[in-house]
């Protein structure tokens, strides 16, 4: 059977995603004061981090944003508490203070990882981010074991799995509905471009963005646009390449002197304003995510619209109806996500050999 005809077979349709205006997303919470919602954010002193901190104690949907570093992050907390919103931020630092940082959170936000070297390779730094992040799961794993935990470091695809297999060494269990990888800025570039071509509010364009959250992987849905909207080839192939090279685009104008920080702090916060909205009770909230998945044989990981609930991911709205053009793209993303997930997997294995796993 194709992969096309099993799609057809196993997809579960899309709901509405919900055009959302950010500015008032982040104040929504206001008028409720606070929510009582405790998030952790880890690798606060970065430039991810430190953005994203910024955004969160704006938001007013946490009652408590936990920084932790191996670094202080005193200083950060003193200035975010200037900001004259409810929200608290408290400072952690170091292999003591993680457990605190950890303790009775209900999300997680990952944001860590080891700092650029001019003359290192990819390989090396992705290397580094799988032991960093590995190291952190283990913590989440012992100190908040049925929190919300989101990864935003780079290589998702890979330290996703990596997490989970965390989890079942640790806690010889895992919970499918409750580790996500942040694909968001995927979706925001891509309501972006297609606003521009358009000639519509970005803020009023939803497409969903599936596969995975590498240039090879990520697949925007151009034919899933909200409002419905006709594009022609060119555009949509000109979109779809505009998506998966836009990183390597903003790395190359920053003369490889920084990434999109300030893109993934925003996309960080909206999934995690959209993740304690449905731990809230709130109905109809959807976002694409990476997280374990069976929609497609022998690919154990893949990001898709998710509807977000008390538990996490409270429906897997599954692989909408694709146009040619996106299922060739998904049959050729297969390969990479299936070599990416294994060396994650990998990684893991490597790392329970060393007994950095041993339960607790």
């Amino acid at each position: 059977m194709s992969l096309f005809h099993h799609l057809k077979l196993t997809k579960l349709l899309a709901g509405n995603c919900k055009s959302i205006n950010f500015s008032n997303l982040l104040l929504a919470a206001t008028k409720t004061s606070c929510t009582g919602l405790k998030i952790a954010l880890l690798g606060a002193m970065g430039s991810v981090g430190q953005a994203t901190a910024l955004m969160m104690k704006q938001s007013c949907w946490f009652e408590e944003v936990a920084l932790y570093d191996i670094v202080s992050t005193k200083g950060l907390a003193l200035e975010l508490n200037h900001i004259d919103t409810n929200t608290v931020a408290t400072a952690h630092e170091g292999s003591n203070g993680i457990k605190n940082a950890l303790t009775a959170t209900d999300i997680v936000m990952i944001t860590a990882g080891a700092p650029k070297k001019s003359d290192g390779s990819k390989n090396d730094q992705d290397a580094a981010n799988s032991k960093i992040v590995a190291m952190l799961a283990k913590e989440c794993a012992i100190n908040c074991p049925h929190a919300c935990i989101c990864l935003v470091t780079n290589p998702v695809n890979s330290l996703v799995p990596i997490i989970c297999e965390t989890f079942k060494k640790v806690n010889r269990c895992v919970d499918p509905c409750k580790i996500f990888g942040v694909t968001t800025l995927d979706v925001v570039r891509t309501n972006t471009f297609v606003a521009e071509v358009v000639q519509m509010a970005p803020e009023t364009v939803d497409v969903p963005v599936i596969g995975g959250h590498s240039f090879t992987t990520m697949i925007p849905l151009l034919s899933q646009i909200k409002p419905k909207t006709q594009l022609s080839t060119e555009e949509v192939v000109k979109i779809t390449r505009a998506v998966q090279t836009t990183s390597e685009e903003i790395a190359k104008a920053k003369e490889n002197a920084g990434s999109s920080s300030l893109g993934m702090a925003f996309a960080a916060t909206r999934f995690a304003i959209s993740i304690a909205k449905g731990l809230l009770g709130h109905e109809n909230i959807v976002e694409c995510a990476y997280v374990m998945s069976n929609l497609i044989p022998d690919v154990s990981y893949l990001s898709t619209p998710l509807q977000l609930g008390q538990t996490g991911i409270q429906k897997n709205l599954g692989i909408p109806d694709l146009s040619n053009f996106e299922c060739c793209l998904l049959e050729t993303a297969i390969p990479y996500l299936k070599e990416e997930i294994k060396l994650g997997e990998d990684f893991a294995a490597q790392m329970t050999k060393q007994g950095l796993f041993a339960h607790k």
